[in-house]
């Protein structure tokens, strides 16, 4: 069986969470923490959580 695969980042890892049904890999993570709100790739994090849940939302 193979590792999960990050929502944000795409790599398969081992060491990560689920937030919600998104998983998050532990750098991804910790970037997403350590990120300032008004910093532009705060944006794109908030962007690819956005996609990744519109895909768990049923139609």
């Amino acid at each position: 069986m193979h590792n999960p695969s990050c929502n944000i980042c795409s790599k398969e890892t081992k060491d990560g969470i689920y937030l919600l049904r998104l998983y998050i890999c532990h750098s991804c993570e910790k970037e997403i923490i350590d990120t300032p709100a008004d910093d532009p790739k705060y944006k794109y994090f908030v962007q690819q959580m956005a996609k990744a849940h519109r895909t768990m939302i049923p139609s």
